[in-house]
């Protein structure tokens, strides 16, 4: 049986989770592997069981091709759900003399999580988003398992551009982190559980993130570097699980921000990145959601391009197509530069919604306030109407609104009062205490910590932008 050192099932593995195609159908592959020294004539069947809400759908079963030691099966066009499978090897004299069961075995929907420290997840491991059965993450060691903040454990990973440490002190520092670890928390759970909540169907995290990277180090060069390189390690386990996922969610930039050359190149890179990506996974219209950067606590001089990355990113997604944007410059810190575990289970839920409209075609929700024009209201100039397109149920806090700023050649004019229009509550109104000059700009955001409260109905925050405004 199981236990016999002869069979060993290599996959599906359990809470596995293989992409759905546009219909809802994915093929598992089966592999079972039966060591040197069993000589047997052996028949294989396999089965698989629908679980809980798709009982009404039916067993599949195939018979495995046996070839020398390896044995192989496909199970073609399996409906969208959640199955358990089950594997036994008959002998000649119809004996059952191999059994093995393995639940879990998802078709759904598997997302890419990438970028650097604010998606690998660095969030207080207190209050962390609960674990759902559904929701499944194909680790840095290559295994599939229920998804359990911390989702990155690198000096487990089986590409070495992960290690922490030299590849002969990575057991013990690998030992050592699972005893003491304390951050780690992220957004994917809460993203997998809303998405499932949405979708009904099973939800794979493919975790490839890593903090402190910049763009160079996610070059689409290192393709053939395999796990010597992120990109390269990206593309090797995005192949592990099929080959296809459903979208990316990407939360990068921070590293960039702080050289002045590698700003320069970081909408270009991010840009080719993208497309690279699209191209290597033959997709060409994989759905991107990336998150603005947010705020940084600590001295100016570290990060000197930190608004010019956040303004790169909101350009971005009016250049590129099948993109957009989430903005994170309301949520709160748990150090210098890193999310809280309440922010991140925030903004694992913005994700979510921009998933449902990229992914799924789905208009009850806008992607989120981004500003569309504005104009000064009267002619003594002192009356701004800011108005804003994309935005769900209207903008709030209605009165005490912050986050905005007034230039005339880098001053600030001083604000009075920052509030919503009483009669459309997608336009928020300045009052200045003197009238403006020409060619003054608009900000929202503009600094390293910036106090911005400003969303809308579905808690889509108003990202960081700059706006030009002239007689």
């Amino acid at each position: 049986m199981a236990e016999n050192g002869v069979f060993q099932l290599e996959y599906p593995h359990s809470y596995s989770v293989h992409q759905r195609d546009n219909r809802g159908y994915a093929d598992i592959p089966v592999k079972l592997q039966i060591s040197q020294g069993e000589k047997r004539q052996l028949s294989m069947q396999c089965h698989l069981r629908p679980l809980g809400e798709k009982e009404a759908v039916g067993e599949y079963t195939i018979s495995l091709q046996v070839d020398g030691n390896s044995c192989e099966g496909v199970f073609q066009g399996v409906l969208a759900g959640d199955y358990s499978l089950e594997v036994v090897a008959y002998s000649n004299g119809g004996e059952a003399v191999y059994r093995d069961r393995r639940n879990g075995i998802g078709v759904g929907d598997v997302y890419l999580l990438a970028g650097q420290s604010n998606m690998e997840g660095v969030g207080k491991l207190i209050g962390t988003e609960r674990p759902s059965p559904w929701v499944r993450c194909f680790y840095l060691n290559d295994q599939w398992g229920i998804a359990n903040d911390p989702l990155c454990w690198f000096n487990e990973a089986s590409d070495p551009v992960h290690w922490k440490v030299p590849e002969g002190q990575k057991e013990d520092a690998a030992r050592q982190e699972r005893f003491f670890r304390e951050f780690g928390a992220g957004l994917g759970i809460s993203f997998g559980k809303a998405m499932k909540e949405y979708s009904k169907v099973p939800i794979g995290l493919l975790m490839c993130a890593h903090g402190g990277t910049d763009m160079e180090q996610w070059d689409p060069a290192g393709l053939s570097d395999g796990g010597q390189s992120f990109y390269g390690s990206m593309f090797r386990r995005v192949s592990a699980v099929g080959g296809k996922v459903r979208a990316c969610l990407w939360y990068q930039g921070e590293s960039d921000a702080a050289d002045w050359k590698k700003a320069a190149e970081y909408k270009q890179r991010f840009i080719s990145f993208i497309e690279a990506l699209r191209r290597d996974s033959g997709q060409p219209e994989l759905p991107i959601f990336y998150a603005q950067l947010n705020t940084w606590l600590g001295e100016g001089d570290v990060f000197p391009v930190w608004n010019g990355i956040q303004l790169d990113q909101i350009h971005m997604e009016s250049e590129l197509s099948h993109v957009a944007l989430v903005s994170t410059i309301d949520l709160s810190l748990s150090d210098a530069i890193h999310l809280s575990t309440p922010a991140l289970k925030k903004l694992g839920n913005r994700f979510a919604l921009l998933a449902r409209r990229l992914c799924f075609q789905d208009a009850a929700y806008e992607r989120g306030p981004r500003v569309r024009c504005c104009s000064f209201a009267d002619r003594e100039r002192t009356t701004l109407r800011i108005e804003f397109e994309h935005v769900n149920g209207g903008l709030r806090p209605g009165k005490d609104i912050r986050g905005f700023r007034i230039e005339h050649e880098g001053a600030a004019l001083p604000v009075m009062d920052c509030r919503l229009d009483r009669a459309n509550s997608n336009t928020v109104i300045v009052k200045l205490r003197e009238s403006a000059p020409d060619r003054v700009e608009l900000w929202y955001g503009k600094g390293f910590n910036p106090v911005c409260n400003l969303r809308d109905g579905a808690d889509l925050a108003v990202p960081v932008f700059r706006y030009s405004i002239s007689l």
